[in-house]
Order: structure tokens, then C-alpha cells, then sequence
């Protein structure tokens, strides 16, 4: 029997809450996943997922009776209240409340694989279409240090499903980028700082160690300290009136280089 909640139910402030408010998020240590489609995945991605959400309109959907098979809560919302659950002008019929799943760096760089960290990367979709570009392009996992929250559902939707498969990583500390730098690097990580201009091409950077991809904020990119700190500096020729990429889209180009067998 699928439970119904009327529209003054305390679970339902909480997820309007941990949707909306990023320090909930954080101490709750839980975000909300919106759609069908990812609130699927996020179970089939084996995530800890506390309750699953629907209209009383979609009661009759295929999810329903996968969350009672999983033995994750399921409830039925009125449909006005459930619209204004929702973090999208028009929204899906299913909503998710998931546990916070990131890991240490350290688990990352026990990998050996390709890291891509971003230091400072502000916008939702970009940081949600890079950590995408590294689950395609075979990297072990991402870091998020000095921007924009992974579980914000604006980079949950944009990841399309990445973050529940990826490991991602958000370093503590008052200076999250140096912490991750010193973390990697230990263990014998390369840093390869991305800048626009002055760098070499990603085909030449050194494959002898494993790399982390470093990629800055959208409008400034890296400081000139971060550049420093970094041991290559890599940077995409471009042509025409285009003097630099979007970070999402400079991510994923780096990332397709980067990840093919050297020399080739």
C-alpha cells in the first residue's frame, strides 16, 4: 500500500528544504533528486535512497512499483503541492530524497585514474556537464573545491545521472584547492592547470604519472597562485574570433585527449 501525504506534511517542508538550501543540504547530509528518469537511476546506481515522492496523478507509474520492489518508501503528493516540491518550472513526476554520497580525495587518488577538479567552477550546468564529460571520458572521479555544491539539483540534472555513478569529492578545510593539491600530489599525481593561453597542447602533456585535470572558474579561471602550484600547464588552440572555450566544454575536450592512448 502506497502511502498518501496530505500537503502540511513535515516531509515535504524537509524536502522543499534540502531542494532549495545548500547548508541544509550539508548538515542533513541529503539532497533531492528530481525526475523519473534520474530517481531510477539513483536506486538502480544502488544510492541510499530514503523516499521516493509522486504526484497522486503519475500513482500508476512504472517507479512506484520499482521503489515498493526495493523496498525504498514510497508516497503519493496532491498534485498542486507536489508542483510546488519542484525546483523546474515544469515538473517531472517524481521527486527523491537520496543520502549525500561524496568520498575522501584520498579515495580518489587510491584509483590511480584521471581526477578532474574543480577549483571554483560556479555555474550549476557546467559543473554538472563536466562531471558527465568525465564519467564518459573514463575519469575515476571529481573533485568539487570552492564552488558551485554537486547536489545542487541544477547539477543533478545537468550530471544526467554521472554523480550517482562517479565518485565525487568535496575536500574540507579554508582552502579545499590546496588540501586536494597536497592530497594528489603525495601520492604522485601530476597537476595540470587549464588556462586559455600559454600552455602546451593536451597532446603533449607527460603521461609518465597520473594526471588531475584542473579546471577554474568561469569567468576568471585559475589564479595565477593555482597556475603556480600546478606542475603542466596545458591550453586548447583556437581559431577564428574565439579567443577561449567555455569550462564545460574545454573540460571535455581535455578530458577526450587526455584519456586516449598516448600518440595516438
Amino acid at each position: 500500500m502506497v502511502e498518501e501525504l496530505g500537503g502540511s506534511n513535515p516531509r515535504l517542508r524537509r524536502i522543499r528544504r534540502l531542494a532549495r538550501d545548500r547548508s541544509y543540504r550539508w548538515t542533513e547530509a541529503r539532497y533531492v533528486v528530481e525526475g523519473p528518469t534520474l530517481v531510477g537511476e539513483a536506486m538502480a546506481a544502488g544510492l541510499d535512497v530514503e523516499q521516493v515522492l509522486v504526484p497522486v496523478s503519475a500513482a500508476s507509474h512504472d517507479l512506484v512499483a520499482a521503489a515498493q520492489s526495493a523496498g525504498v518508501p514510497c508516497a503519493l503528493v496532491p498534485d498542486r503541492t507536489f508542483e510546488g516540491l519542484s525546483t523546474t518550472r515544469t515538473s517531472q513526476p517524481a521527486l527523491a530524497e537520496v543520502a549525500c554520497h561524496d568520498v575522501p580525495v584520498s579515495e580518489l587518488a587510491a584509483t590511480r585514474g584521471t581526477v578532474l577538479l574543480l577549483a571554483g567552477v560556479g555555474d550549476p550546468g557546467n559543473a554538472g556537464a563536466l562531471v558527465r564529460s568525465a564519467e564518459a571520458f573514463g575519469a575515476s572521479g571529481v573533485v568539487f573545491a570552492d564552488g558551485v555544491d554537486p547536489y545542487n539539483p541544477k547539477v543533478v540534472r545537468a550530471a544526467a545521472g554521472s554523480t550517482f555513478r562517479l565518485p565525487i569529492s568535496l575536500p574540507p578545510g579554508p582552502d579545499p584547492v590546496r588540501g586536494a593539491f597536497e592530497v594528489l600530489a603525495a601520492v604522485g599525481y601530476r597537476l595540470l592547470a587549464t588556462t586559455p593561453e600559454g600552455g602546451i597542447v593536451p597532446e603533449e602533456a607527460p603521461r609518465d604519472q597520473p594526471l588531475v585535470v584542473v579546471v577554474g572558474n568561469e569567468p576568471h579561471g585559475l589564479d595565477d597562485a593555482l597556475v603556480a602550484a600546478c606542475d603542466t600547464v596545458v591550453s586548447l588552440p583556437t581559431g577564428g574570433g574565439a579567443d577561449s572555450l567555455n569550462v564545460a566544454v574545454a573540460g571535455a575536450v581535455l578530458l577526450y585527449v587526455l584519456g586516449r592512448p598516448a600518440g595516438r
